[in-house]
């Protein structure tokens, strides 16, 4: 005969075993609350969505072969279409999925009898999120309750600002808001279900005291905004440079965010440490006594005015990451300079007999078509290959339009700060969308700030710009922009040369990858080499 105690053993055992997934968002309250979650299933799946996503993802675990016993979801609200969300949950829970939907924040109670069809809403008038699953899940007396439920309080959006705090506390708070920047700067939708995780225990290493130094003096500035393809390609693009300690060439017109990219890289890399130090060698402008001082230094007398020794940017590089911007401004002097210290660490100030070694990571970067630059004798073959180690395309803005909403979300409270909020309309939106942008990323931050400083209509200062039309071309703007059609008899160059540039620039916009490229233009691989010999 089975005793009670025996059967409700085994329930307990039967329900302890079965799979719970925690669902939650970012946020500090988001975090600390799946955390909470965590103390009293440790063992569960950690799934970070939003709003606009929470129904995808209740239909990707409904698709399961197994499906989970519990699903733990953590103050997200439901900003898509309600039946996304109630047609998986209710398919889960005739499935045996026991569903707790929490807010202890009060902005879903408005809709709790909507919730209450598929799931148990788990609703009060709580200081946070966190504490409605705390008193749920019964975790009062836990050892790390009493700090999660601290630090969800610190939640900016719970009372509109982020309370001054020091200690365990601040480097929690840092540390969760490092691993949303590292989704929304890389992708790495690890960094945060990691952060949780280690929330729960109050366990943490050394690349989590990095992470917190690194968003200490970074934070979300160098965001690039977008959920396109092309800006997703491009941030998981950054995120395997960042990984790799090589030289790095990022190519794109001006205005694309070049330098962004080199923040983020070294952000990321083993080198965020260290310092970057930028130098934009179009100030150079054929100077190569100026370049040669700026980026090697020199000694005290090597020149008339050199009245104290100089380290140079290589030297003060030194651990970190020297950014080239505009690198084919160089003259080819200093071009040959360079390479030397690319290829043995060494660089040897103007005037001394005596070089330095240095440890530094380049990255350079471009508007220019170094191929076409090469060919015509301005641009060294063998420094572009020592640079191009790994290749980076920005793209354009025109190539992403549909990220211009995004965008302009992020920038306008930064150009209406301590003025009134001011928003776009549907028809403003369209307007910049179409709008092909020759000015890029830069030129829309132009715009928005006419039409917010001077009171003008989008459409109307979008029309100021297309008067001004694309601007001059300079006389070496690759051929890719200014046509391969030549306007009269002396125009006209031999046809190997045109397909070598643009067989090359083909290369590029695939990030080298020959058989892709190939593959496009119609040809065989050893075609597409054959005409960039």
């Amino acid at each position: 005969m089975i005793l009670l105690s025996q059967l409700l053993w085994g329930s307990d055992m039967a329900r302890s075993s079965r799979k719970v997934v925690i669902l939650s968002y970012n946020g500090l309250d988001g975090a600390t609350a799946a955390a909470m979650a965590l103390l009293k299933h440790p063992q569960a799946e950690v799934l970070v969505t939003s709003a606009a996503r929470i129904g995808q993802v209740l239909a990707s675990i409904e698709k399961r072969k197994t499906a989970p016993g519990e699903i733990h979801i953590c103050g997200l609200g439901v900003y898509c279409d309600w039946d996304d969300v109630a047609r998986p949950a209710r398919s889960l829970q005739k499935g045996g999925t026991e569903i707790a939907w929490y807010c202890g924040r009060g902005y879903l109670e408005g809709q709790q009898d909507a919730f209450a069809q598929f799931c148990t809403p788990v609703f009060g008038k709580l200081s946070s999120n966190t504490e409605a699953v705390c008193e749920h899940l019964g975790l009062r007396d836990h050892a790390n309750a009493t700090f999660l439920l601290d630090l969800a309080s610190q939640d900016p959006n719970i009372d509109g600002k982020r309370k001054r705090t020091s200690g365990d506390h601040a480097f929690w708070a840092d540390l969760v808001d490092a691993s949303i920047a590292e989704y929304f700067k890389y992708q790495d939708e690890e960094a945060y279900v990691n952060t949780i995780r280690k929330l729960s225990t109050r366990q943490h290493d050394d690349s989590d005291t990095r992470a917190v130094e690194v968003f200490r003096r970074a934070g979300f500035k160098h965001v690039l905004w977008g959920k396109s393809r092309p800006m997703c390609e491009l941030r998981q693009m950054i995120r395997k440079c960042a990984e790799l300690d090589e030289p790095v060439l990022i190519s794109g017109e001006s205005g694309v965010g070049k330098e962004y990219v080199a923040h983020l890289i070294h952000e990321r890399s083993r080198r965020a440490s260290g310092p970057l130090v930028p130098v934009n060698c179009a100030v150079f402008s054929g100077n190569a006594a100026l370049a040669n001082s700026v980026l090697f230094g020199h000694v005290k007398g090597a020149f008339t005015g050199a009245v104290n020794n100089r380290d140079g940017a290589f030297v003060t590089a030194n651990s970190g990451i020297l950014f080239l911007d505009e690198v084919g401004e160089l003259s080819s002097e200093i071009q040959a300079k360079l390479l030397r210290v690319l290829e043995d660490g060494w660089a040897t100030p103007e005037g001394s007999d005596q070089p330095r070694k240095v440890d530094v990571r380049v990255i350079a970067a471009t508007n220019r078509h170094l191929p076409a630059l090469i060919y015509k004798g301005g641009f060294r073959a063998d420094l572009y290959h020592r640079l191009d180690v790994l290749l980076i395309r920005v793209p354009a803005l025109r190539e992403h339009l549909d990220d211009i909403p995004t965008i302009t979300d992020q920038l306008l409270p930064t150009l209406t700060e301590g003025q009134p909020a001011r928003s776009l309309k549907p028809g403003e939106i369209e307007c910049l969308q179409t709008y092909d942008w020759p000015g890029n990323v830069r030129q829309l931050i132009k715009v928005l700030k006419q039409a917010i400083y001077l009171g003008w209509s989008i459409p109307n200062v979008i029309e100021e710009e297309r008067l001004l039309g694309r601007l001059a071309p300079c006389e070496d703007e690759p051929a890719q922009t200014r046509g391969f059609l030549p306007g009269a008899a002396g125009e006209i160059r031999p046809l190997r040369e045109v397909q070598r540039e643009y067989a090359a620039r083909a290369l590029e916009l695939n990030n080298g990858n020959y058989t892709a490229t190939a593959r496009m233009l119609g040809i065989a691989t050893n075609t597409l080499r054959a005409y960039l010999k």
